[in-house]
């Protein structure tokens, strides 16, 4: 087919398909430094064209090239952009708005800059692990406030006041809280079993790695049971899937109210769990699960290992996968 035979439209669909890929390839980290990128320069314009004769011109024809680069970098790479780049580039934003809202800046820069603060602070509560964020977040308001009294402008009877720098710290901390609000929910429902409510597998290992060696350490006693519901197949293809659901999160329900708080529920598989049971030798778990088993409304079979010195995850979830293994052949 000659370029002149091709369907009408078809550079269209092109472009469509790119821009479909492009935009499928975003997460909400990419999401949010693209925004803010371009929120940066058309503020960066808009300073450029109206206050033009009364700012640091070197410095803003910068930011703008950076925010550019951001924005790009951030869109072409999207899920893939790496967490330690932004917040580089948030190091860099937050330095020139300690430049400007100190006594170096004027007072249009000094508007700018904490117009901007509340993006930068959403940014670390948001996509920033606690408690680097809060220390970072803390820091950083530290450095503004120290910025904001050496600037004349922000004093009593200063062109801006105490009160409008008063006003931007209390929204700066404002966004930083509600992106740690946004941050523990992204956690919970990356590492939440959508069905169940229980761990799912990343959460549950991730947790497992972190009581293991909190376990070592301190030397008190850790015990993993991994679980497998009998006759599952069995249920789903008599009753349908809707009652093998149905019986997954009736049994998780009952293993939560079972156990204590601290104590980890987690799924691993299909019908596959496991259980940690904080400060619990073998023994112990294995009472535990002899409670739970006498009260649960559908059968499953488990097994227990209690973590030693020299364990790391895969040994200690193959002694449980034995004695679980074991566990149903004897009753077979």
């Amino acid at each position: 087919m000659t370029p002149t035979d091709r369907p009408y439209g078809g550079g269209t669909t092109l472009r469509r398909s790119r821009i479909s890929s492009l935009r499928a390839r975003q997460d909400p980290h990419s999401f949010f430094l693209i925004f803010a990128a371009i929120l940066f320069i058309l503020t960066l314009i808009v300073d450029l064209v109206l206050h033009r004769a009364d700012l640091d011109l070197g410095v803003l024809i910068a930011l703008m090239i950076a925010s550019v680069a951001l924005g790009i970098t951030a869109l072409l790479l999207g899920e893939r952009f790496p967490r330690w780049l932004g917040l580089c580039c948030v190091g860099l934003f937050g330095a020139a708005t300690l430049y400007f809202l100190g006594p170096f800046g004027d007072e249009q820069s000094a508007v700018t800059s904490l117009q901007e603060l509340p993006i930068l602070s959403l940014y670390l509560g948001w996509f920033v692990r606690q408690p680097l964020s809060r220390f970072l977040m803390f820091g950083t308001l530290v450095l503004i406030a120290i910025a904001m009294i050496a600037n004349p402008i922000f004093w009593v009877e200063g062109s801006l006041g105490v009160t409008t720098g008063v006003q931007a710290l209390i929204a700066a901390i404002f966004c930083f809280e509600v992106g740690s609000v946004l941050w523990r929910r992204t956690e919970r429902e990356i590492l939440t079993d959508v069905l169940t409510g229980a761990f799912n597998r990343a959460g549950f290992m991730s947790k497992l790695r972190t009581e293991l060696v909190r376990a070592q350490k301190s030397g008190v006693p850790l015990s993993l049971v991994v679980i497998d519901f009998d006759y599952f197949k069995q249920l789903n293809d008599t009753q349908g899937h809707a009652a093998g659901d149905e019986a997954l999160v009736d049994t998780v329900k009952h293993w939560q109210l079972g156990v204590r708080p601290k104590d980890i529920v987690g799924r691993t598989g299909g019908d596959e769990f496991a259980i940690l049971l904080d400060r619990t030798d073998a023994h112990g778990a294995q009472q535990t699960m002899l409670r739970l088993r006498a009260n649960s409304k559908h059968a499953w079979s488990w097994g227990v290992s209690q973590a030693r010195a020299t364990d790391d995850v895969e040994t200690l979830f193959d002694r449980a996968d034995n004695m679980l293994y074991a566990s149903k052949r004897n009753r077979v």
